[in-house]
Parts: structure tokens; sequence; C-alpha cells
């Protein structure tokens, strides 16, 4: 399946797109690839654009199925609506990917990742995702790349939505939301909610957790934005986001064990233009992350982060030139007794992007000095030429680190297992080559890559405590394929990845060597009909003091349509894994079967 994938984007690359007297002319504009606005067709990396059209007509469910479809991630889950799930970038573990909700990180401080699975849909207007390492840009954690959300913003007129859907699993979905402009301000509220009675998480392999009944799963979140011209070149902006999930999971028979999570973020930024060349964005913001359990194994862990950058943005000869400081102080709090519950990270960059006579540069450097383990140094560099105006080849070099979680450092000696204070950071050099494609709305993209990870955290021989000791190899090919074919919107997607454990060979559990993805989606009228195919390879899985367990390969078929009744009323619906196929994602976990999702939606209407 892979390798047909591969033969139809190859085919897709050397057809002649249509003509455009621009190569930039449609072009997306990504700001997380080089932390200021840049069109695709000017970027030196691996960049994939989650819009507002492929969010309104795709009607995913859950963010990473989401990711997995559009953003050429794999991704793990463990069960249904609301389990822990989590998202493999470019091969690298679950948690060497940076995740950011309008620019704030909002991840755990214990376990160093991001709740995806309690991250609504819809609340996102956008996703930017920037594949490889990006530690010269954002510091911490991008050894495979960031994922950037950006929540929903006011534009045009004001004016009012709502939508409102249920299928199977006795799954609701209901959001309601208010937007627009008046005079000089931009605004938008935006609340849902949602809920499932899902399916067991869990089955026989998952052994002592093992527990045959149903696992729901509630949602209730809001978000508010509102950004206030103050004078030409002068804007103050505010925007809060939150989300509290309700999760049963399995810990055994006989319990009812509930998480119980509240992700939210606030920021306040002030945007200057002191002058002509030179714009100023001076940010406070604040992320969370409250988890707490009842149950079998009750507890709490919750993390603040309180970030502060300043960051200006700088028309240089030849192109941008983008430099800041950033300041972010973690805080933990639980009932377990951790030896430290404080971290501060002070931080510098600066970075530049240009092109002359077809030559094209982009580089950056940061100083991370992290508390308790000292200072890291990261950089980038790539140079790129264009062979055609629609055509150009790269190559660049890249470092990143991920400092070690509060779990691998503090956690506490519990039966006889703690963390280590010694630790050293994760680090990782990437190397990459590509050729892109721009023309007309249309990007493809082959990238060649390899990331050497070193120092990677792991348990000791003697289970006490962990150690840097693995190392990691992850070489592959990607090929890409977004925009339009006649009237049809398409995508394609296509990887071949070898990720090892250097020391041992063997494959890095949960990652498949082959995967990918496409979709289409065709107007016909008031219809708008598509689909979608998520396809991977086997992988293994690794359980502590287990042989290692084959999960097998797996191609899901998603069907899509929408009817539109009125320019302000649609129909839409969204059938999954069409041909109810049984896979896992995980040793022990369940994963949704056919499963069908209606709704009705209220367009935005101006008052």
């Amino acid at each position: 399946m892979t390798h047909r994938l591969i033969a139809a984007l190859a085919t897709l690359a050397l057809a002649p797109a249509a003509p455009a007297a621009n190569p930039t002319a449609l072009q997306p504009i990504v700001v997380t690839a080089t932390r200021s606005p840049q069109p695709v067709s000017s970027l030196l990396s691996d960049v994939r654009v989650i819009d507002a059209d492929i969010l309104a007509s795709a009607g995913s469910e859950t963010l990473t199925e989401l990711l997995q479809t559009y953003g050429g991630v794999e991704i793990v889950a463990n069960g249904g609506p609301g389990q822990v799930s989590g998202v493999f970038l470019r091969g690298t573990n679950s948690n060497h990917v940076l995740v950011l909700i309008d620019g704030v990180r909002v991840n755990s401080a214990t376990t160093g990742s991001t709740a995806f699975e309690n991250i609504p849909v819809s609340q996102i207007q956008r996703i930017e995702i920037l594949h490889g390492p990006a530690s010269s840009l954002y510091g911490s954690d991008a050894l495979g790349g960031v994922i950037q959300i950006f929540t929903r913003q006011g534009e045009g007129s004001p004016h009012f939505s709502a939508s409102a859907g249920g299928g199977t699993y006795g799954t609701q979905r209901y959001t309601v939301g208010v937007g627009g402009e008046s005079g000089d301000t931009r605004f938008n509220l935006q609340a849902g909610y949602h809920e499932s009675r899902g399916f067991s998480a869990t089955n026989e392999a998952a052994g002592f957790s093992f527990d045959p009944d149903s696992d729901p799963y509630r949602n209730s979140n809001v978000s508010l934005g509102v950004t206030q011209r103050i004078a030409e070149g002068h804007e103050l902006a505010l925007g809060a986001w939150g989300s509290q999930g309700d999760t049963h999971f399995d810990a055994g028979l006989g319990t009812d064990d509930v998480s119980h999570q509240r992700l939210s973020s606030f920021y306040l930024e002030s945007r200057n233009r002191f002058a002509e060349p030179w714009l100023s964005r001076l940010k406070l913001a604040s992320g969370s992350d409250r988890l707490q359990f009842t149950g079998a194994f009750p507890g709490f862990f919750n993390t603040q982060q309180d970030q502060f950058s300043w960051q200006n943005d700088i028309v240089a000869p030849g192109g941008n030139i983008v430099t800041g400081l950033e300041y972010r102080r973690e805080r933990l709090d639980s009932d377990t007794a951790y030896t430290q519950t404080r971290r501060t990270t002070r931080s510098e960059f600066a970075g530049y992007s240009g092109e002359w006579n077809g030559h094209l540069l982009q580089a950056s450097a940061r100083h991370d000095d992290v508390s308790h383990f000292g200072a890291r140094n990261t950089g980038s560099f790539a140079y790129g030429y264009r062979l055609t105006p629609a055509l150009r080849v790269t190559a660049n070099i890249a470092s990143a680190f991920k400092a070690p979680s509060f779990n691998d450092l503090y956690f506490p000696n519990t039966f006889g297992f703690s963390g280590n204070p010694d630790l050293k950071p994760e680090r990782a050099l990437n190397w990459e080559a590509a050729a892109y494609y721009d023309q007309g709305g249309q990007h493809v993209g082959l990238t060649l890559f390899s990331n050497r990870i070193r120092d990677l955290i792991a348990i000791d021989p003697s289970f006490t405590t962990l150690i840097n000791v693995n190392k990691a190899s992850i070489r592959g090919t990607t090929l890409s394929f977004a925009g339009s074919l006649g009237s049809s919107r398409v995508t394609l997607e296509a990887t071949h990845e070898s990720p090892e454990d250097i020391a041992t060979g063997n494959q890095l559990p949960r990652r498949a060597r082959n995967f990918g993805s496409g979709s289409i989606v065709q107007p016909w009228g008031a219809w708008q009909l598509g689909g979608e195919l998520v396809v991977s390879g086997a992988r293994f899985d690794r359980l502590a003091n287990t042989p290692d367990t084959r999960l097998g390969g797996y191609g899901l078929l998603n069907l899509l349509a929408q009817y539109r009744l009125s320019t302000e009323v649609s129909l839409r619906a969204r059938w999954n894994n069409v041909f109810d196929r049984r896979y896992e994602l995980a040793q022990g976990f369940n994963t949704p079967g056919s499963n069908l999702f209606i709704a009705i939606d209220y367009h935005p209407r101006q008052f």
C-alpha cells in the first residue's frame, strides 16, 4: 500500500501544474518554521499546514486523528475517546515534539508530554507542523519537530455560529461561537461540549489493568481572543483557552478509575511597529496542566508554566532577522513528594532568513540556561537554490536537545525506584536534503533525513533509577503533495524510515518503517464528498521484562460528506473505519471499530 502511495506521489510531482505568474501566489503563510511569517514557497524546512478549509471538510473528532491524516505523523492511543494519546514525529519519541497553543506551552512537567486527547478540534483555527529538530528556535523538547496550534480568532463582520451532532458510542458534540471585527477591535468567543460512552480501553493483553467495562469521556472547553488596535502599527492582544476532560480508564477489575485533566493557557501580547523595518512583540503567558486521579490509585499532578518572551522582527538586506529573549518558570504541585518542584529556563535566540538571486539562506542559534543542569547551545543552518521560480533544492543541519522531565530527575524513592538528578539532556543532530515544488497553490515535497539522538534516557539494568545510555538513529524519506487537481482538493503523504535503537538494532517501539495517508475532497453542487486513507506497516510494542510483541500493519478508509441546505445551514457526516478493520496502536489497548458521526452546522451569519 505504501509503495502505491509513493508511486502516486511521484506521478503528481512530475505532472505539470496549473500555470501561475508568481510561484508564491496562493501559497500559505507559515510562522512556525522561522518564528516570523514566511510563504511556504520560501521555506527551507519540511512543513505541513492544516488550515480552516481542511478542518471544516475533514470533521475529525480527535486531534491525533486529524494529525495522522494531514500532518504526516504516526499516532498512539491507550484506548478510545479521552485516553492518553501521543504523536511520533519523524520517528522520535512522543515527548520529543514541542506543542504550542497560540505560542504557549501547556505540557506536563512530570511526564514532559502534551495531552493531545484533551485538545478539542472545535477550538482550532489552524495547525502548523514543522518536521525536524527546532531547538535553535524554540529550545527544549523539539527533537522531532514542532506542532503549533492556533485557536479561533475573530475576522470579518460580527457573526454567530453553532453546531450539534451525535453518533456511534453515544457520542454527542455541541459548539457555539461568536466573533468578528468591530472598528479597531477583533474578538472571538467559542465554547464546546463533547461526551461519549466509549468502549473498553483495554483487552486481555493489558494484563492486570484489564477491565471489560466501557470507559466514558466528557469534555468542556472554551476560548476567548480579543485584539485591540491602539494606533497605526500598535495593537494589544489577549487570549485565553481551557479544556476540562474527565476520562474513565482501566486499572483492574472492581475499581472505577477516572482522570480529571484541565489544560489552560493565557497570554497578553503587545505588538508594536516602532519603525517601518522593526516589529516588537512582548508577550506574557501562562500555561497549565492540572491532573487528578480518582479510584484505585488517587493522586494529583499540577504543572504551571509562567512564560515571558520579547521578539523583534527586523527587515534586513535580502531578508529578515528575528531575535529575542525568553524566560520560563515551571512549577509543580503534587501529593507525590518530588525532591525538586521548581525549574527556570533563560534563553536568547536569533535567526536570519533571506534570498539573493535564487540563493536562499536560513540560520538560527539559541542559548538556553536551564536551572540544575546548566547551559545548552543549539543551532541550525539551511541553504537552498531555486532551479526554477517554482522548484528549489535545499540542505540543512540542525541540533536539538530535550531537558529531562521532573519524573526523570526528581521522582522520590518508591519501592526501590527513584529519579536521577544527574541526568543529562537528550541530544539530537539532524541532516536533511530536500526538493520542493510550489506553483499555483500546489506543493510537492521530497525530503531525505537522518537524525541521530544521543543520551536517551532509559531505566538502568538494576531497575532502580534512570540513566543516559541509549542511542537512536532515524533515517528516512518523505514524499508529500497538497493542492488541487481540477476542482478536487488532494493531499498525499508517504514515509519510509528506519527508527532504530543503535545498541540493539531493534526497531523503536510503536513506530513503523512505512506509513502514509491520502485524502480527496470533491465539491459537487450543494454536496461536498471526500475520503481519507491511512496506512501503516507493522510495529512492535515493548513492555518491561517481556519479549517484543508484533503489532500488524493496517489500512483505514474514512468517508466524508457535507450537504448545504442553505447559505447558512449544512449537514455533514463522517464515517470512520468503513470496513471495521481491527488494529492496534499499543499492546493491550483497543481502537475504534466502524463508527459514524452526523452533525448540523449553522454557518457564520453577519449580525
